[in-house]
């Protein structure tokens, strides 16, 4: 039985972090290709955080309802849905005006916001409760590693085939993904239920449950901060490299790669940590807080005269501090949710950091375009230090009963 479980929750887990890395693939590759397009349609590169505002206006909603489609479709059905969005959104974009990227944004995105609340369903049905922190995190890393993949790939593709044929390559990975996890469906998707209910009020009641719940409420509060916070960096960090850094496309992408890792690594070692006893998940979250803080902090004094060693450095650092949370955050949803409402509170909360996702890179780039990179790093770090102080002073909430 033992052997049999482990077996279930392997096989769960690689399926999951496949498909969050094609997703966050596919959401990043335009950003890291942002320098390119800027040039072929004569806009300041600074402006793509609309880019990621916009793919994740698309993902509040397909978050919301991600849960309880994942009930009445199963889960993985529900994670080749997003794949499919994912990968037919970058393949339109590589022939699409600029208005027409703009709205393929939101269908990527779609595709992104449906992967989470799926993910999670899935394994919390096989993951015992004293792994959940590091399961969590082992499948949020994934995210930053599809992030490695855009950084990698994109830039490359670019130089070879140009933007739009790189926009096609990135295309062609989620679409394989979808075929390649459709096995899965006989073993994850069998409590799937035909008569869920799937309609407009969902997306509402999951949002209102988060809300309802004081544990759930304040991880919405730090969910929509840290997301917002998280993606500005990552939609801006080529771009700002490109022309604070004085880097080109290519050494630009390898520094969000860097970045990636870093977050990759940083996911797996704290959900570790959120398992020992003795290091809470609400400690840690507020730890995330003070620490994006100082490092928006630094991302401001970044110029030109720095090497590009220093800039990679910063770039892990970044990466580390930024993007280690969520494997943390979803770990504590498990603990404090019945196993049956996992899915439903999952998508509740993710929505509220699709929506600081959804605001946070359009209000930075506002900020940048009016006041320069550092003055947008200055305004979004304090942000960070208030979330913190909140978490600090919340009462912990308890674990679900049964």
């Amino acid at each position: 039985m033992t052997v049999r479980r482990e077996s279930a929750l392997s096989r769960a887990l690689a399926a999951t972090m496949l498909a969050q890395a094609m997703v966050a693939m596919a959401v990043s590759t335009i950003p890291v290709l942002a320098p390119a397009l800027a040039e072929t349609f004569g806009v300041s590169a600074r402006w793509i955080g609309f880019y990621s505002s916009l793919a994740f206006a698309g993902g509040i909603v397909s978050a919301l309802i991600g849960g309880a489609l994942a009930r009445r479709i199963g889960a993985v059905r529900c994670s080749q849905t997003a794949l499919t969005a994912a990968a037919a959104g970058l393949a339109l974009t590589a022939a699409a005006p600029l208005a027409g990227i703009a709205l393929l944004a939101v269908a990527i995105g779609v595709g992104y916001g449906l992967a989470t609340p799926a993910a999670s369903h899935i394994l919390a049905r096989v993951t015992p409760p004293h792994r959940r922190g590091v399961v969590m995190s082992l499948k949020q890393s994934a995210v930053p590693l599809g992030g490695l993949i855009a950084g990698l790939l994109a830039p490359a593709a670019a130089i070879l085939f140009g933007w739009r044929g790189a926009a096609l390559c990135a295309a062609a990975l989620p679409a394989a993904a979808a075929v390649a996890i459709a096995p899965l469906r006989a073993r994850f998707d069998d409590d799937r239920a035909a008569g869920f209910p799937v309609s407009v009020r969902s997306p509402l009641h999951a949002a209102g449950a988060a809300l309802a719940a004081p544990g759930l409420r304040l991880l919405a509060i730090a969910a929509f901060a840290f997301a917002a916070v998280q993606s500005s960096v990552f939609a801006v960090f080529a771009a700002f490299l490109v022309e604070a850094g004085g880097l080109d496309l290519l050494r630009a992408g390898q520094a969000f790669a860097a970045m990636q890792t870093a977050g990759a690594a940083s996911r797996v070692a704290f959900g570790w940590l959120s398992d020992r006893r003795h290091v809470s998940a609400r400690s840690l979250l507020y730890v995330f807080a003070f620490g994006i803080g100082n490092v928006l902090l630094l991302a401001s004094y970044l110029h030109s005269g720095w090497s590009f060693a220093e800039i990679i450095a910063f770039a892990a650092l970044a990466g580390a501090v930024a993007a280690g949370w969520p494997g943390v955050y979803l770990a504590e949803i498990v603990r404090i949710v019945p196993p049956d409402r996992v899915g439903v509170a999952t998508g509740g909360t993710v929505a509220f950091s699709f929506l600081g996702v959804a605001l946070g890179p359009g209000l930075f780039s506002a900020l940048a375009a009016g006041g320069g990179y550092s003055f947008a790093f200055e305004q979004f770090a304090i942000f960070s230090f208030l979330v913190g102080a909140i978490l600090w002073f919340a009462p912990e909430p308890r674990p679900a009963v049964g």
